[in-house]
């Protein structure tokens, strides 16, 4: 699933290609996402100018000039988006968005994504987003926002994974983040010190900045748009590579791979304390 880095470079470069133009009609070609696609979304966002995308967490935020609505997506598994000048359709295609001189397509072959139309702010109060944690980016995760959740007794990495203390971070780069910071993730949150705490969240900053600057993650069929896809897969140091030589340690320490919470962990037992 697309974290944190994916979705921003995915509004980034809607951002980049959609903001200032007019929708002139939405088709639903497959109204069968996660959540049913709304029928009167055409009805809604016509006409409606595109001023603004911003990302919240793991989704995208659409807001339009003069109007009541706000669209919220997420993209699920498989979902992406392409930009094309002529109309071609292709199979797992949901969404049609016509604009100016431009067609905007959202297709999602596996349908855990979702399109959901809401009344102007009342968008982040909804379910999906309401009582969403901290940005990891943002200056609020600092020591003390971290240790005002310190007293748990969960595994860190399950802290990472909550996304109701932060957003947007998934199994990838949590396992990341905590080898380059060289906390276990097996460490309980409650024995953490300040400087590992602050490691932490320096590690976090680090390494989404850094994926988000090549582009993201392509493990499986994340793609930003159409023939795009994310290079950040060739800098992992942990993930997915168990059975494989610790890039830290060098010395015949192999990427251990463990289940926590159902998820799959990677890591290395001698230089992640």
């Amino acid at each position: 699933m697309p974290e944190l880095p994916e979705v921003e470079v995915v509004r980034c470069f809607l951002e980049s290609h959609i903001v200032g133009k007019k929708i002139l009609k939405v088709f639903t070609v497959n109204e069968k996402l996660r959540y049913k696609i709304p029928s009167s979304l055409n009805l809604s966002l016509k006409n409606l100018i595109i001023t603004k995308i911003l990302r919240r967490g793991k989704y995208l935020i659409l807001l339009f000039k003069s109007s009541k609505f706000s669209l919220l997506i997420h993209l699920g598994m498989t979902g992406y988006f392409r930009l094309i000048d002529e109309l071609k359709e292709r199979k797992h295609d949901h969404l049609i968005f016509f604009l100016e001189k431009k067609i905007l397509i959202f297709n999602d072959i596996r349908k855990f994504g979702f399109v959901k139309i809401y009344f102007d702010q009342e968008i982040f109060n909804s379910p999906h987003l309401i009582n969403m944690g901290v940005e990891p980016l943002s200056k609020k995760f600092n020591l003390n926002y971290f240790n005002s959740f310190k007293k748990r007794t969960v595994d860190l990495k399950g802290l990472l994974m909550n996304q109701s203390f932060i957003a947007g971070l998934g199994n990838i780069y949590c396992s990341e983040i905590l080898h380059d910071a060289k906390i276990s993730p097996l460490r309980k949150t409650n024995t953490l010190n300040n400087s590992e705490i602050l490691g932490i969240i320096k590690s976090t900053k680090k390494i989404l900045k850094r994926s988000i600057s090549f582009g993201g993650t392509t493990i499986k069929n994340f793609i930003v748009s159409e023939e795009k896809i994310g290079y950040f897969k060739n800098k992992l140091k942990v993930y997915s590579r168990d059975k494989k030589k610790c890039l830290r340690c060098l010395k015949g320490i192999v990427i251990k791979k463990i289940k926590q919470s159902g998820r799959s962990t990677f890591f290395c037992e001698r230089c992640q304390k």
